[in-house]
């Protein structure tokens, strides 16, 4: 660790910020980084689902948008599924399909719902624009059985990068909308999703990130908080054993 890096840290230690980043590290990453291998599909996490959903499985897709998701898992894996969605233009879509989808709240929707409900609760790149999303975490882990949540990590090296020198709110090809257009209001890393899950003893049965345009298994003890654009989380709650009981 050099000089600049140590003043670095102790600055950041006065203003109580534990840093697990330098400008050394994203000074690296900007000159490493190719463009053309860091192509960004918003439906990246559609692959994984699909093979971690069986035959005759249920799923809740909380903020289905226009049903992709539910056509794919309803046809591929035959899998029966619902739809929770909020934006009317949406739901008319999801209609024309054929598709089940309740035009709600999630937060509201998920309280009428029982208890393990559903064998899959997926909450994919919503996380970060809802207005309690931790209501809606609690509720998804009790109505299924193993939740899917996904989300873009807020502190990826090109979002520290740009806001730090830039000056602005980052606009990149994970997060392309500017300030005053976004919908993302509660912003996440995942770091911040993991203190969440050991704070709130949330399993984690498996875990995947987008990290320059490719998929790869998440590592905690790597770098993924400052590489990965985007991140997929498979959780779940401990069984009571009354539960365990049961199975």
């Amino acid at each position: 660790m050099n000089s600049e890096t140590q003043e670095t840290d102790k600055t950041l230690e006065h203003y109580g910020v534990k840093s697990d980043c330098s400008f050394e590290i994203l000074r690296r990453c900007a000159e490493t980084f190719q463009p053309d291998s860091a192509s960004v599909s918003r439906h990246w996490h559609d692959p994984i689902i699909r093979h971690l959903v069986k035959s005759g499985d249920s799923l809740i897709d909380l903020g289905c948008g226009d049903g992709e998701l539910m056509a794919q898992v309803s046809y591929n894996c035959k899998c029966w599924v619902q739809g929770i969605e909020s934006d009317e233009q949406l739901v008319n879509r999801c209609v024309e399909r054929g598709l089940p989808v309740c035009h709600a709240d999630l937060a509201d929707i998920l309280d009428l719902l029982p208890d393990r409900n559903y064998t899959w609760a997926v909450l994919e790149d919503t996380l970060q624009t809802l207005h309690r999303p931790l209501d809606v975490l609690e509720k998804m882990l009790r109505v299924a059985e193993r939740s899917i949540v996904s989300f873009p990590n807020f502190a990826h090296w090109s979002v520290r990068y740009t806001f730090s020198l830039g000056g602005r709110m980052p606009v990149t090809k994970s997060l392309p909308n500017t300030w005053y257009n976004t919908p993302n209001i509660h912003l996440c890393s995942i770091t911040d999703f993991m203190d969440w899950v050991h704070k709130s003893s949330v399993i984690i049965l498996e875990a995947w990130v987008l990290r320059d345009g490719h998929v790869e298994r998440f590592d905690p003890a790597s770098n993924h908080n400052i590489t990965a654009e985007q991140a997929l989380f498979v959780i779940q709650r401990p069984l009571s054993s009354q539960q365990q009981e049961c199975r």
